[in-house]
């Protein structure tokens, strides 16, 4: 008798807290595909990374935040909020001018922002905190002096801490080359950041983002003593080609490294293989995390020929999701994409107003190479720049999931 007692009570107990569930679920309606939620929740069993399981890091801007509803989250096993942005005196920037909100501290505060990040949490995703300095003077200022730092520091482990994320993403983009003291500055305040984030929680992730041609140039960042540091180096392998390049080109070629072979053939300053094997001499291989693109770039150019010269100022961004709209397009005509032996990655071109433009960018072909690439050089896995810019196609993330 007491045992069938006991076993009323544990069933009624399986079925108050199914109803919980179903009901926190119905006021909490779906920012993330609801069937990724729904295969994800029957087995209620703790989630373990797979020996050797690659990461998968997906950065969501601000800016994006609106798609939301329609974010493919399945496959990643980390999402970084982008972001949010330091004074040079370290506080947070939360407003642009007076009465102003900036945009990346006022969507991180946002209800459809607090949703998003209780269903990842749900999913098992692990959600981080990007961190932003994206101008000289400001890094300069902010590291120079230890205040500035340790209050950075404060500030940034304040927000960890409130908005319970499970790691921090570094992304100080000095666009030059700082000064010795800057570079060392940098390294100590990282190496404060993680020491501190890291004894509030054992399990705090600290991630860096650093430029493709870092171990070649005096950039901010110390690879080898930042290498010891962080638990993974973010390459940003991308923007190799830029709006305000003078050719067009592709924006994240795997090859194409101009070698004393290739004096008469087309060939690039610098290609992702170069870059990694660069890196790899100082940072350990499991760490390096490849930066990979959702975008592309388009010029109007002179021809359409391979790296052929673009017009002054017509260099912009094109999502994915504007590349495969351009093919159902009937304003437009003598539309050809092809494919670049030299870097391993696609371009078109395409007549419009009797103006010829070019864009280069990525899809499925390039990315499963990018992907085989990781796997051969024993790589941490892949870092997405950005969610949102592929919606609604799901042919990247299909190679993602079958490959990675």
């Amino acid at each position: 008798m007491k045992n069938k007692f006991v076993l009323v009570c544990l069933a009624l107990g399986l079925i108050y807290f199914s109803l919980s569930f179903y009901h926190l679920w119905l006021i909490n309606l779906p920012l993330v595909s609801p069937l990724d939620l729904i295969e994800s929740l029957p087995p209620l069993a703790p989630i373990f990374n797979k020996p050797g399981q690659k990461i998968a890091f997906g950065f969501l801007p601000y800016w994006n935040l609106k798609l939301a509803n329609e974010l493919t989250v399945k496959p990643l096993t980390h999402l970084a909020y982008f972001g949010i942005d330091l004074t040079p005196a370290g506080g947070i920037k939360k407003y642009d001018r007076p009465g102003e909100k900036e945009p990346g501290w006022n969507k991180l505060n946002s209800d459809q922002y607090s949703l998003l990040h209780r269903q990842l949490k749900i999913l098992g995703k692990k959600v981080i905190l990007t961190v932003l300095a994206m101008e000289t003077d400001q890094i300069d200022t902010l590291l120079a002096g230890e205040q500035s730092r340790s209050k950075a520091i404060d500030s940034i482990l304040t927000v960890y801490t409130e908005k319970e994320f499970d790691g921090l993403n570094i992304d100080f983009e000095y666009m030059g080359y700082p000064a010795e003291e800057t570079r060392k500055n940098f390294t100590l305040f990282v190496s404060d950041l993680a020491g501190r984030c890291k004894a509030r929680n054992r399990k705090c992730e600290i991630s860096l983002d650093v430029f493709a041609d870092s171990a070649i140039k005096s950039r901010l960042y110390d690879l080898s003593a930042l290498g010891k540091i962080v638990d993974q180096i973010i390459v940003m392998a991308y923007d190799f080609y830029r709006p305000s390049s003078t050719q067009s080109g592709p924006v994240a070629p795997l090859r194409g490294k101009c070698n004393r072979d290739s004096k008469t053939t087309p060939c690039l300053d610098y290609d992702i293989v170069t870059s990694i094997g660069d890196i790899a001499k100082f940072v350990p291989s499991y760490k390096i995390i490849l930066g990979i693109p959702f975008y592309g770039y388009e010029w109007q150019t002179v021809d359409d020929s391979f790296l052929a010269n673009t017009y002054p100022k017509t260099g912009s961004l094109a999502t994915y999701k504007r590349i495969q709209g351009l093919f159902g397009n009937e304003k437009i005509s003598s539309l050809s994409a092809s494919w670049s032996n030299l870097t391993l990655t696609p371009y078109l071109s395409y007549v419009e107003a009797d103006k010829t433009y070019q864009i280069h960018y990525e899809d499925a072909a390039s990315l499963k190479l990018k992907i085989n690439f990781i796997h051969q050089a024993k790589m941490g896995g892949l870092a997405i720049w950005a969610l949102g810019y592929e919606i609604p196609y799901q042919d990247l993330w299909q190679t993602i999931s079958n490959n990675l």
